[in-house]
């Protein structure tokens, strides 16, 4: 069951199961004002709890460094930990680039597979 749900221009986001679901729309590419208007719309549906985030990039083709290291810092508030659902090639590569330069503050997993993202997330369940 779906607990709560907020979206915007760029992505659309909700709780179920415990786990964030946070859904990139089409993007072309990233910038840094998009990753903070992001971040805003994820912490707007977490009532200042922790939660492990599953983030479906599968539409973004490539994000600018500074959104990227923007996401890996203080994009990681309020996240247990983070799964990123890719599809390869596109949105793998800028993904993988993202976890080797940006060093990601909360444990980080690149996956292709939605089940296989969800059973990682379980070992980091939610925080009050």
């Amino acid at each position: 069951m779906i607990s709560k749900r907020a979206h915007n221009d760029y992505a659309k986001v909700y709780i179920e199961q415990d786990i964030l679901h946070f859904i990139y729309l089409p993007i072309e590419n990233l910038s840094l004002d998009m990753a903070k208007k992001l971040v805003r719309l994820r912490i707007s549906v977490q009532n200042n709890k922790s939660y492990p985030v599953l983030c479906d990039l599968r539409e973004v083709i490539q994000a600018d460094k500074s959104a990227m290291d923007y996401l890996a810092k203080e994009g990681s508030e309020l996240a247990t930990a983070v799964a990123l659902l890719v599809r390869y090639p596109l949105s793998a590569f800028t993904a993988d680039f993202y976890l080797q330069t940006s060093l990601p503050a909360v444990p980080t997993r690149l996956f292709e597979d939605p089940l296989k993202a969800k059973a990682f997330l379980s070992n980091f369940p939610k925080r009050h």
